[in-house]
């Protein structure tokens, strides 16, 4: 499910993934995650994209799980990059960016103090902290911060 779920956030932000989609159902099915669109879905060719992005949608309404709007997959974006931060998987420095331009671009002015945060901790990444383990340890702080105080 996770893996249909990552599409439907590629979705929300207009990245192309139509030809994608009947693969992704095929295998969906095989880990018994089951809807009659995601059948018909899984039974679609590489050309018809269209179709596929209509039957994708309906396929995530029959397993309750929409595809969000825009807002909300920034949101999830900036929550999974807070999540890698913690977690200590990448760069805690370009993760720390890719939240800020989340923030940027999001139409939730709540978000605009997180992402200025996040700026903060990112453009004195060399300059305000003397050891990386301090600067690491001050984005932990503010993911832990943005994940507590902006749930999913």
């Amino acid at each position: 499910m996770e893996q249909l779920r990552d599409l439907g956030i590629r979705m929300a932000m207009d990245e192309p993934i139509g030809d994608d989609l009947p693969m992704a159902a095929a295998h969906a099915l095989t880990r018994d995650v089951d809807s009659p669109s995601l059948r018909e879905l899984a039974g679609l060719s590489k050309g018809q994209s269209r179709e596929a992005v209509d039957l994708f949608r309906l396929a995530m309404d029959e397993l309750g799980c929409p595809v969000p709007d825009k807002s909300a997959a920034r949101l999830h974006l900036m929550r999974q990059a807070a999540a890698n931060i913690l977690a200590g998987k990448g760069d805690p420095e370009d993760l720390a960016h890719q939240i800020y331009w989340h923030a940027c671009y999001s139409d939730r002015p709540e978000l605009r103090p997180v992402g200025d945060r996040f700026l903060e901790l990112f453009a004195g990444w060399g300059a305000m902290y003397k050891e990386t383990e301090e600067a690491v340890a001050a984005m932990k702080a503010a993911a832990r911060s943005f994940l507590r105080d902006h749930p999913a």
